[in-house]
């Protein structure tokens, strides 16, 4: 597709203006370690929602779920729409924890649970997970993106992309990614509206675009191949929780919250948003189907779509919907390039090597590890692409790793005879369990990979009990702080006193969107 100079210059243009406003956020903020990690604990609700949106879309989405989409339909909503009960227990468990005890990364908090060697092994996970599985999924998509659109070379657009990202969330920490977050999630929502509205308008309407048969069903049967009940199933209990609940690169802007209701308010606000995400980050690729049946390639599905319905258009909005396309992309590249840093920093300089450690060298320390990061992912993009699908590659992976971290985080929360040893050994699960769809691959075992991880979650479960009772159960004094409490539903007093205001109550807005999530699942049942 040709575009215009204004086009590029609009284009060039955005992308300049979220540099500078990522190095203008750097400038502004405070030199110290909370600043940088956590932006100083100042982030109001409806930042918080905004950055949980852009950062958990990417091209992970643009790409991989339209073209999961283009294959089998408006089911692959599931993927956005059954986040919500996730979500909610996000709000309810985990956030007076985090919040309360001022947590700043996921591994600390198992350690203040269980013990050390929990701790060390789920950031080891985590590091290898965000950088083998995330960042360099979201840079080769995003790569494939602008050689397809552009005509890029391939690598050299991954490169642009870790650099560009990269140098303002080195600079300027979280702050610089929560704020640049957005003005980006602004316009992928926009943009990916657009697309979805102008192609609604191509095919003829909503029963033209959805189909009949399975593809016009959220919920099929639990004989289909590859997308069954079941599976969305294990999807909603298992990947979503861990996504959410229990992942530093999503909720590193929850633990930077400025209130324990603007953290709560901005996971509600963030599910609401996720209703209008799902148009356009899923349903255009229902649309590519009526356009294009017959493309050989799924995840070119929504660049042709994007070539197809936003060419005629002048006025540079072409150049502005790629540039959503691309923000997506910056978005999630910054959040996991600054959780990595945070997790090391955090997690393995101040807590091993030097416990000391000035602000400045902690700050110094995150940027260059943030650097490193980057350079890893950009050398392992290759392998992404051996993967049938990008949608496949994440969620064959994220699947099978969810499940004992989930059972791990639960356990925390519910059962104090959880204990280190328990945590630790469970966790470790996570490596065998990641390496199984490729060595199902190998085999050449043909069995749902979704469901199969729903099997494995009740050995896992029986596992992590067994190996609770093999070492003695934790002091009660340790763990009485630890386990939740029906009295953490609410908020602290002293954030009540302040809540006078009707349009302050999480209740009601929290009832709003789960009655909208309702409605969606009874129309496309």
């Amino acid at each position: 597709m040709a575009l215009s100079h204004l086009d590029y210059a609009v284009f060039t243009l955005y992308m300049g203006l979220i540099v500078l406003i990522g190095f203008w956020i750097a400038r502004r903020e405070k030199k110290s370690a909370r600043h940088y990690f956590l932006a100083g604990n100042k982030l109001p609700w409806f930042a918080i929602g905004t950055s949980l949106i852009a950062s958990s879309v990417s091209t992970e989405q643009f790409i991989g779920e339209v073209g999961f989409a283009y294959r089998y339909g408006i089911a692959v909503a599931n993927w956005e729409w059954s986040v919500f009960p996730a979500l909610t227990a996000m709000i309810v468990f985990f956030v007076p924890f985090y919040l309360r005890k001022r947590i700043s990364t996921m591994p600390e908090w198992l350690e203040r649970r269980f013990g050390p060697s929990s701790r060390f092994t789920f950031a080891v996970i985590t590091l290898l997970s965000y950088v083998f599985i995330n960042l360099a999924g979201v840079l080769f998509a995003g790569g494939l993106a602008l050689h397809t659109i552009f005509g890029v070379n391939l690598w050299l657009a991954v490169i642009v992309l870790a650099a560009v990202a990269g140098a303002y969330t080195v600079a300027g920490g979280l702050a610089s990614v929560v704020w640049t977050d957005v003005l980006q999630a602004t316009l992928l929502l926009g943009s990916g509206l657009l697309v979805f509205f102008l192609g609604l308008h191509e095919v003829g309407g909503w029963e033209a675009m959805r189909g009949t048969g399975d593809r016009a069903h959220l919920i099929l049967s639990a004989d289909h191949p590859e997308l069954p009940w079941t599976g969305m199933l294990v999807l909603t209990v298992s990947t979503h929780l861990w996504y959410y609940a229990t992942n530093q690169y999503i909720n590193q802007r929850v633990l930077g919250a400025k209130s324990e209701w603007d953290a709560r308010a901005g996971i509600i606000f963030a599910g609401f948003l996720g209703i209008f995400l799902t148009l356009a980050v899923c349903f255009p690729g229902v649309i590519a189907y009526r356009l294009f049946p017959d493309l050989e390639n799924p995840d070119q599905a929504y660049p042709r779509v994007v070539s197809h319905l936003i060419g005629p258009l002048g006025y540079g909005i072409r150049g502005l919907v790629f540039a959503g396309l691309i923000g997506a992309i910056m978005s999630t590249i910054d959040s996991l390039v600054n959780s990595c840093s945070t997790v090391l920093t955090i997690d393995f300089y101040q807590r091993l090597w030097k416990p000391s450690a000035t602000e400045r060298e902690m700050i110094r320390v995150g940027r260059y590890t943030a650097a490193a990061v980057l350079l890893v992912g950009v050398c392992w993009t290759p392998v992404v692409g051996r993967w049938e699908t990008l949608f496949g590659y994440f969620q064959e992976c994220w699947f099978f790793m969810a499940v004992p971290i989930v059972v791990v985080f639960v356990s925390a929360l519910l059962w104090p005879r959880s204990n280190n040893f328990s945590a630790t050994a469970t966790l470790l699960l996570c490596i065998p369990m990641t390496l199984l769809p490729a060595i199902l691959r190998a085999l050449h075992v043909d069995v749902n990979s979704f469901v199969l991880a729903g099997i494995l979650l009740i050995p896992i479960v029986i596992f992590h009990i067994a190996m609770s009772y093999v070492r003695p159960a934790p002091a009660g004094e340790r763990t009485s702080q630890w386990i939740w409490k029906p009295d953490m539903l609410f908020l602290p007093a002293e954030e009540k006193v302040h809540l006078h205001s009707w349009h302050k109550n999480l209740i009601l807005w929290w009832a709003l969107v789960a009655a909208a999530y309702v409605v969606i699942y009874v129309v496309f049942w």
